[in-house]
């Protein structure tokens, strides 16, 4: 049997944000699916900002939708979080439409479209942005002035802007000249003041924000109720990715005992503490996940750090079982398709084993494991 440990991935922590300022640290590096499953690109991680200020300024993407999950920094207190967000958006960095966000949302920035800074208005202990890539992650442009005063375009593809400081290096987000340890929450407020003067009110870009729905589940009482759900195009037209936050309160088995494929789509799957200002002290549990290159070869893969399962195209998955837990677990399903969710199980038919296909609109009794997965009400 192949080990199937290698599947999962533990976050790891990084102290290169270490300089700046406003943010926790060490923080976790970003989980990037382009080296563990090839040709689905896909990254995603927590940036926590404990402080008021700013992120990033205006840029784009010439090849990856960006998307904004803002929360509070206690998860299992998502719908309770107190904090406001401006978020620039918009055809021109010179004039960018901002929307204030307070109530846990989804921003998505489609690709060749600008966007930042983000404006953390309000911080209460911290402020949670879950930021995913889905697509080419490498490539940004940049608008600047020249030393005439002319508007000139700064292409990053294969190379990383200079380093501000030395030339001679490349730039490595380190802080040094992002951040400043002795701006006051009035200077940020002063920063910000061009962006809201030249702010466009087109409201082009207002279905690019979305609220995070309240999802009633029955799931069993070991998931807090409710949970809190995105499902794609349902939710956002033109976007495809789903996912859900499941809250874990109490030692557990989540899905269904029988194996599942979800085909030629890859699934990611994120355990983490609650806590997301501490995610590494605030998890405490030991967690298996059934895994295998057919029903017939299952194996367990059990972990007790956060981490995410990758799940390739072609690969089943059975049930989730939390072993153990000592503090809440949030646990996030992720699906990057645009395609309507599906799952193949294998059934025996007429004495025949078969694959069987299976969409929401053929599922008539829905399994546990179609409502947390699928979310397909029961």
């Amino acid at each position: 049997m192949v080990k199937l440990d290698k599947q999962f991935h533990p976050f790891i922590k990084t102290h290169d944000k270490d300089n700046w300022y406003g943010y926790t640290s060490p923080r976790m590096v970003f989980f990037n699916s382009d080296k563990v499953v090839p040709d689905v690109p896909f990254g995603t991680g927590f940036l926590v900002a404990n402080k008021v200020g700013t992120m990033d300024i205006p840029h784009i993407h010439d090849g990856a939708y960006n998307f904004f999950v803002f929360t509070g920094a206690e998860l299992d207190r998502i719908f309770e979080a107190e904090f406001e967000i401006g978020f620039c958006i918009g055809d021109s960095a010179k004039s960018m439409e901002i929307y204030h966000i307070t109530k846990p949302s989804i921003v998505c920035a489609p690709p060749g479209v600008f966007h930042s800074p983000v404006y953390f208005k309000k911080v209460v202990r911290g402020l949670n942005t879950m930021l995913t890539y889905v697509g080419n992650t490498e490539g940004r442009v940049y608008s600047r002035l020249d030393n005439n005063g002319k508007e000139e375009w700064l292409y990053e593809k294969d190379h990383s802007r200079p380093c501000v400081k030395d030339p001679e290096k490349e730039c490595t987000f380190c802080g040094l000249c992002f951040t400043n340890p002795k701006q006051t929450d009035d200077d940020v407020r002063k920063y910000m003041e061009p962006f809201y003067n030249n702010a466009s009110a087109a409201g082009k870009y207002k279905d690019c924000i979305k609220e995070l729905r309240k999802d009633y589940h029955k799931l069993g009482d070991a998931v807090m109720n409710p949970r809190c759900v995105y499902k794609g195009k349902e939710d956002m037209p033109g976007t495809g990715h789903q996912f859900s936050y499941n809250i874990i309160t109490k030692p557990c088995k989540l899905g269904d005992d029988e194996p599942v494929s979800n085909g030629q789509i890859a699934e990611f799957l994120w355990f983490s503490g609650t806590d997301v200002v501490e995610p590494w002290a605030s998890f405490d549990a030991r967690i298996e996940v059934m895994l295998g290159k057919d029903p017939g070869h299952m194996e367990a893969v059990t972990f007790d750090k956060p981490g995410v399962i990758a799940v390739p195209p072609g690969m089943w998955r059975g049930a989730v079982t939390v072993k153990r837990l000592g503090k809440p677990v949030c646990f996030i399903p992720y699906y990057m398709q645009d395609k309507k969710r599906y799952k193949i199980t294998r059934k025996v038919v007429n004495g025949e084993s078969v694959l069987v296909y299976d969409d929401e609109s053929t599922i008539k009794n829905p399994t546990p494991g179609d409502e947390l997965y699928l979310q397909i009400k029961r």
